[in-house]
């Protein structure tokens, strides 16, 4: 789902579908799940390269994912939809930013962790301990870390605490990229990964799966091709309303609902329980892996 909170939000949006070639794109998707481009240029009687131009609208605005397919005509970019449905929220009002401050947290920093196979942790030079080692999280040099995995189990941090006395917090924001952690590679293999805040749940975001179709942006060269290579940005932010995973409402989890105060502990939980419904694990993306190259970037925007 899109969801805009601010009409003006929607800019690349709007301009996206102010196309007719593009609007019978996303209907052809719609109807057939996935396509390729050569598919859409022979429908809309267009050259590739005004079709290519079509999609990448299409994909700035997030209404469609693109990825990379091999077969006996060689290599193809499939299209398929990124969003179910479209919210603008005409009633609510951004609120006026007071003191903002922020940091970002290396993947390695955990404090605590539960890791169980196929698991592992890497920093820029190399893979720290051995492959599928649950003991090799507990090494010292995973403090340098840019990416870790396991099938199943957590992570936890401790968030930068800025709040101070008489200080009023508006809204709190952590955004991280993440996939799915299949054995080997699968595309398609979806994962119920749980965020909590002080021990109280945010909610459940469903990672599609593990994304291996491309090289990550910023990955280093000798990064293993049979290992995921880049996540899904996710940005999560709980404020007086409640919880929100890229804008859209995911639990009635509110602010006061996880007593920050000024010179206590803010503990920040990534998870995928042993009982989930999709334990498909999960793949953290730090700062020199993925897309991205940032670590857990925090954010405390107060009234």
């Amino acid at each position: 789902m899109i969801y805009l909170k601010d009409f003006r939000q929607g800019r690349l949006l709007y301009e996206a579908l102010d196309s007719d070639v593009r609007l019978g794109i996303l209907e052809e998707l719609l109807e057939n799940k996935e396509l390729n481009l050569a598919y859409f240029a022979k429908r809309f009687d267009v050259s590739n390269g005004a079709i290519t131009a079509h999609v990448k609208k299409l994909h700035a605005a997030g209404l469609i994912e693109i990825s990379t397919s091999s077969g006996i005509r060689g290599t193809q970019k499939i299209c398929s939809l990124a969003a179910d449905k479209i919210v603008i929220d005409f009633l609510s009002r951004p609120h006026e930013e007071g003191r903002v401050e922020s940091a970002s947290i290396d993947v390695g920093q955990y404090a605590d962790y539960e890791a169980h196979p196929t698991c592992g942790i890497a920093t820029r030079e190399h893979i720290v301990g051995r492959f599928d080692d649950p003991a090799c999280f507990s090494y010292p040099e995973r403090f340098r870390a840019g990416i870790l995995w396991m099938a199943y189990g957590y992570v936890e941090y401790f968030v930068p605490n800025y709040v101070a006395e008489g200080a009023e917090l508006a809204e709190l924001q952590i955004s991280l990229e993440i996939a799915s952690e299949a054995p080997g590679y699968v595309a398609y293999y979806p994962s119920d990964i749980s965020f909590s805040l002080n021990g109280r749940l945010l909610g459940v975001y469903q990672s599609k799966g593990e994304y291996n179709d491309r090289t990550g942006t910023v990955s280093p060269s000798w990064w293993y091709g049979n290992l995921g290579q880049y996540g899904k940005k996710v940005m999560i932010a709980v404020n007086e309303h409640g919880s929100f995973f890229g804008g859209a409402k995911v639990s009635e989890v509110r602010l006061s609902d996880l007593k920050i105060v000024a010179g206590e502990q803010i503990r920040f939980r990534i998870a995928v329980p042993e009982d989930a419904v999709h334990r498909g694990g999960f793949t953290l993306f730090g700062k020199g892996f993925g897309d991205y190259d940032d670590g857990i970037a925090c954010k405390f925007i107060f009234k």
